[in-house]
């Protein structure tokens, strides 16, 4: 008796566990039929640069980048947001008179809108503003949003 019993507990737990594992790959398979279609790379650019007065507070610079990363890269229509100093090695026609540069990706002209009217971008801007010289903003679409250069790369100094 107590044989039988344990040969139908066996073959209980063993069909649990193959029903599980046809539950799961099933499931698994809803999973990736459900997953969302990729976003098309953004493609307005948004490209700050940064001049700071002479009386700026020595880490004044650190402290935009610092704040790009606590304020701005939260702001829900920036896709992407980068921030530095300029290059030590660079191109020999890049400019070096500025202190911060900033490249905010979105994906539209929308999305810039929003990023600048935000509260985020408002206290960024009251933060900062008072140690800024000059500040040049130039917006483009990207007509080859995605692009890694790596198809067709032109050697060049630019």
């Amino acid at each position: 008796m107590f044989r039988k019993c344990a040969d139908w507990v066996v073959l209980v737990v063993i069909g649990v566990v193959l029903g599980s594992l046809l539950v799961g790959s099933t499931q698994g398979q809803i999973r990736r039929d459900r997953r969302i279609a990729p976003r098309k790379p953004p493609s307005f650019v948004h490209t700050v640069i940064f001049s700071l007065k002479k009386d700026a507070p020595a880490n004044e610079a650190d402290s935009v980048i610092a704040d790009t990363q606590k304020l701005l890269a939260k702001i829900p229509s920036v896709r992407e947001i980068r921030a530095g100093k300029p290059a030590e090695k660079a191109s020999a026609r890049a400019a070096k008179d500025y202190q911060v540069g900033l490249l905010v990706l979105f994906d539209d002209v929308d999305g810039l809108h929003a990023y600048t009217d935000h509260p985020l971008h408002n206290e960024f801007v009251a933060n900062h503003e008072k140690n800024f010289e000059k500040v040049v903003v130039y917006d483009f679409l990207a007509q080859n949003p995605g692009f890694s250069g790596s198809e067709s790369e032109t050697p060049g100094e630019d």
